[in-house]
């Protein structure tokens, strides 16, 4: 089965090369990657060149003017010759075995769409250390039907958003389906909910191999009334004719939700403008605003006291205590602790520390795959997600906190890993969020 990796990329070629090479060294060899470059203007189309050059799996696509994520996304699903569509940021990272075991999962749970749970990281503690699905606590495959989809976007404390969910999707279930171009922020939650709408499977997995970069500069943090009013405009579309109840309900909390977003977003554009009256009026027809607007500053002050990126050195010891490689899905019985407990943790560590890690074993290397960034690793007893030495598509010199690259040791079960320094990332700007 060919899976056609669609990564739409605007000014991204800080982080580009990593997560190019994260994709060209999955365990499922049989893809392709389709780079739309969105008039970056900076060194993104060179690089993606450069990668062609070096394997022909890779693909560019260059729009003549910027038209945000959106209308980038479309054209790599209009060119994409594959049996599944996989969605990516240009500033992500995949575990090498994740295509390969959501195409696994996908198959024995004869879904349309799978989507498995995203470790955050970031340069500071406060964009790290945390899984999108941890809340759920998974330890088996959970459907998600559209109803539910809507309220886990609506706001809800005891649910994730799911419009951050990169899915794998059949590309028979997604047919005519394509991405609303006047949307450019929730862009990815539109379409997973017109796909639900009209019939498709999807289930969440319990298991992290997607690693998501968070940061202050990213698009989804900064919404707007431009960016508001068409997502409104894309939910009135959707439900529009609804007959489920819960559905509908659903559907209501959620664009009463996107109203008070956009109230408030006029506020505080009326505030910048400096326009006393338009200010008062707003607040004067919803005092709680002026709670939201409170909250804003305080959450705004906490990000800019949390942006150190000092790290102290910390060496971690992963393999001890029987770990073994989970399968593609659960056993019967669950397991007694999420991994998603773990995962979060070693990305807390990996913000707070430059790590040196030893990593005994299989299942040892497959989890330091998530781990985000680390200074030097040791791994020993293990062949089976190893990179091979010397392959220059696994760490360049513009990657941000580049991935591992491996040189054999004396023998066949050691080897030594490394990172780039790590250095400043770029925005997020091609990335759908949960608004």
């Amino acid at each position: 089965m060919r899976i056609s990796v669609l990564m739409a990329n605007y000014r991204g070629a800080a982080t580009l090369p990593e997560a190019m090479a994260s994709v060209l060294r999955q365990s499922h060899a049989d893809l392709e990657l389709i780079v739309v470059d969105d008039a970056s203007g900076d060194d993104s189309a060179a690089i993606v060149r450069q990668a062609m050059a070096a394997d022909p799996r890779v693909r560019l696509i260059e729009q003549p003017a910027n038209a945000g994520p959106s209308a980038a996304r479309n054209r790599a699903v209009e060119a994409a010759t594959g049996d599944w569509l996989a969605i990516m940021d240009s500033d992500d990272i995949l575990h090498p075995a994740r295509l390969e075991r959501m195409l696994a999962a996908a198959e024995a749970l004869q879904a349309d769409a799978v989507a498995d749970d995203m470790l955050f990281f970031g340069e500071t503690v406060d964009a790290s250390g945390r899984t999108l699905l941890g809340p759920l606590a998974l330890t088996a495959p959970m459907p998600v039907d559209a109803a539910l989809f809507v309220e886990a976007n609506s706001g809800r404390a005891d649910l994730p958003p799911l419009g951050y969910l990169k899915p794998l999707v059949r590309r028979s279930a997604w047919g005519a389906l394509r991405y609303d171009p006047a949307v450019r922020i929730g862009e990815d939650y539109d379409v997973y909910l017109r796909l639900l709408l009209q019939g498709a499977r999807l289930f969440l997995l319990p298991e992290a191999l997607y690693l998501y970069r968070r940061h202050s500069g990213s698009i989804s943090h900064r919404l707007s009334v431009a960016a508001l009013e068409p997502l409104i405009a894309a939910h009135d579309r959707s439900a529009a004719g609804l007959a489920d109840p819960a559905l509908v309900a659903a559907m209501a909390r959620r664009r009463a939700g996107l109203e008070k977003l956009l109230a408030f977003e006029r506020l505080v554009a009326a505030m910048k403008a400096r326009q006393a009256g338009a200010s008062l009026g707003a607040l004067a027809a919803r005092p709680g605003l002026a709670l939201e607007l409170a909250r804003s500053v305080r959450e705004r002050l906490q990000r800019r006291a949390a942006v150190s990126t000092a790290r102290t050195p910390k060496t971690l010891v992963l393999g001890e205590g029987g770990m073994a490689v989970p399968p593609v899905l659960p056993p019967e019985q669950p397991v007694a602790a999420p991994p998603a407990l773990l995962l979060a943790q070693l990305s807390d560590l990996a913000a707070r520390h430059d790590l040196a890690i030893e990593a005994r074993g299989e299942a040892a290397l497959h989890l330091l795959w998530m781990v985000p960034r680390f200074a030097s690793a040791r791994v020993t007893g293990a062949e089976g997600l190893l990179p091979p030495g010397g392959d220059a598509r696994l760490i360049t010199p513009s990657a941000a906190a580049g991935r591992p690259s491996a040189r054999r040791g004396a023998g066949r079960s050691a080897a030594s890993l490394s990172r780039a320094t790590p250095r400043a990332i770029g925005r997020k700007r091609d990335g759908g969020d949960s608004a």
